[in-house]
């Protein structure tokens, strides 16, 4: 019973490890597409919202990094003007596939 319970904690381990790595992959194809992000909101484990500020004629740059990481929806670069200084929204919902919904924060122990 107790090597079952040590085989469920290394591979929610694992788990962890991948999913902080997975949102650090997200975060820098962000940033090596010149985007900005203005909200970040995390559900559980199981998902996170990003809402992304990045000029339209970065949005395919932007696409194409996030399909290196994480599966994503095609999308067509003719529908956007790759000169536009014009700023957009991009709002981006990433789900973890092996959630819980169980996230446990462990809180440091303080004395006093």
């Amino acid at each position: 019973m107790a090597k079952q319970k040590d085989e469920k904690a290394k591979l929610g381990n694992i788990y962890i490890s991948e999913r902080l790595s997975a949102i650090d992959e997200v975060k820098k194809s962000i940033l090596r597409s010149d985007g900005y992000v203005i909200n970040f909101n995390m559900f559980s484990d199981l998902a996170m919202s990003l809402s992304i500020e990045i000029t339209e004629a970065h949005v395919t740059s932007l696409h194409a990094e996030l399909k290196k990481v994480v599966t994503i929806s095609d999308l067509d670069p003719n529908t956007f003007n790759h000169q536009s200084p014009k700023e957009c929204l991009v709002l981006v919902n990433v789900s973890f596939t092996r959630g819980t919904g169980n996230m446990k924060h462990e809180k440091p122990m303080v004395d006093g």
